[in-house]
């Protein structure tokens, strides 16, 4: 059998595997035992102890339950509410300064897990029902909750920057620091859009008048001195080269259980909740990854990739276009697939057409990110989508999908803007090393 018709053999035992129900993982790695299989018997399969080991025992990996754990502490404090209340007191001259708030305590939520979903619950909890209280749009309450947690996945430490790093072979952070730029980016693009909407539809969200002093500001910007203390703690001590992306994330794991002490909501009932939540994502996460190593092994056998770039090579169509079919191609497999599949299972087949193309694998790393992040918030399968249905369940499924869909043109947006300013992502690193 010859590489291809065993490659669509694979792609097509996947694909019948996902569509009977079976777990992501499940059915990458049956599908690839599979094609291990049709490649060399018997004989292929007696590596897969060696492939797994050489792919799981990566000192990076580590870092990704420990940050797992801090988003998991921190989730169970009161600092989501801390952080709503310091945005929307500072932005609340501004229309739709509620949904502004949830962007801005998005943002820096995700700076402390890395996480998504761990964000667009936490502040859904205190940012919606606030919203619907003043008169906002259900979809604008809804969708603006579901687009700002995806903010995690770009704002570093991102869980998906640490698979991407570890899957392509780069510098998680170097990635990291690419991230910081674009990160801040979307979230303003996010902030004008909404400031755009409530001034064409005020209806969508009210105004009111409220009397906020200086004083109200300074006390809330005083009360979130964890959550800064917390990000200084992770990013600093990366970005100023004292700890690894794995050592910080220790240090972040601790602080976070330093600061819930600090706020007596760390209760032994809620501590063992803490580990066996962070222990089931933990490992969701490495089990996909695990069958995805496989996955790679196969393609690489078959000479997927080099036959990708040849075939490219050889169409006389711009580099741009064949960049463009790529994020079309994440966007749509993004529709059924969680993102950490996304990341795990296309990255060993479309950055080698990247580099071919000439395009930098740390800026690229960004752009997946931001496609990822859309991915989360697009039906069918956004993760998001219903995290935010389950904490407002009175807010129909349709008017968060309403809602957040215009989200996906915002990040659309900054992904143009990536193309036309590479810098945007690219300084930053170059500047630092």
């Amino acid at each position: 059998m010859d590489s291809t018709s065993i490659f669509l053999w694979l792609l097509g035992a996947f694909g019948f595997l996902l569509a009977i129900g079976a777990p992501v993982f499940a059915a990458l790695g049956v599908s690839s035992i599979l094609g291990m299989y049709f490649i060399g018997g018997s004989s292929s399969l007696m590596t897969i102890p060696s492939i797994l080991y050489r792919g799981m025992t990566s000192y990076s990996l580590i870092a990704i339950p420990l940050f797992i754990l801090m988003g998991e502490v921190i989730a169970r404090t009161n600092l989501g509410g801390r952080l709503f209340t310091l945005f929307y007191l500072w932005l609340h001259r501004l229309p739709g300064s509620l949904a502004m708030a949830s962007v801005g305590s998005s943002a820096v939520f995700g700076a402390m897990s890395g996480v998504s979903v761990a964000g667009a619950a936490t502040i859904g909890r205190f940012a919606i029902p606030e919203m619907i209280k003043r008169n906002y749009s259900p979809s604008l309450a809804g969708g603006s909750v579901a687009a700002a947690g995806a903010l995690a996945l770009l704002i570093p430490p991102s869980i998906g920057f640490i698979l991407y790093g570890e899957i392509a072979n780069q510098s998680i952070g170097r990635l990291f620091i690419a991230a910081i730029i674009p990160g801040i980016m979307v979230a303003i693009l996010m902030v004008i859009y909404i400031g755009l909407l409530a001034i064409i539809h005020p209806a969508s969200a009210p105004r009111i008048k409220v009397q906020v002093t200086w004083t109200q500001r300074f006390k809330a910007l005083k009360d979130i001195w964890a959550a800064m203390v917390l990000v200084l703690l992770v990013l600093g001590s990366i970005y100023l080269g004292v700890a690894t992306p794995t050592e910080a994330a220790g240090l972040g794991a601790i602080g976070a259980f330093a600061i819930a002490a600090l706020y007596r909501q760390l209760e032994l009932p809620t501590f063992f909740d803490i580990i066996r939540s962070t222990a089931v994502t933990s490992g969701m996460i490495l089990l996909i990854l695990a069958a995805a190593l496989l996955f790679g092994w196969v393609i690489t056998r078959l000479m997927i990739p080099q036959e990708l770039v040849m075939w490219i090579s050889g169409m006389d169509v711009p580099a741009w276009t064949i960049f463009l079919m790529i994020l079309l191609f994440l966007l749509v497999i993004g529709m059924f697939l969680d993102i950490v599949s996304i990341i795990l299972i296309a990255t060993p087949i479309v950055l080698p057409v990247i580099e071919q193309l000439g395009f930098s694998p740390i800026w690229f790393g960004v752009v997946m990110i931001i496609t990822c992040e859309m991915a989360v918030i697009t039906p069918p399968i956004g993760l998001n989508l219903y995290v935010i249905k389950g904490v407002a369940p009175n807010i129909s499924l349709a008017d968060i999908i309403n809602g957040a869909l215009p989200f996906v043109l915002v990040e659309a947006f900054a992904i143009l803007l990536l193309i036309l300013f590479p810098s945007i992502a690219l300084w930053l690193p170059n500047f630092m090393w």
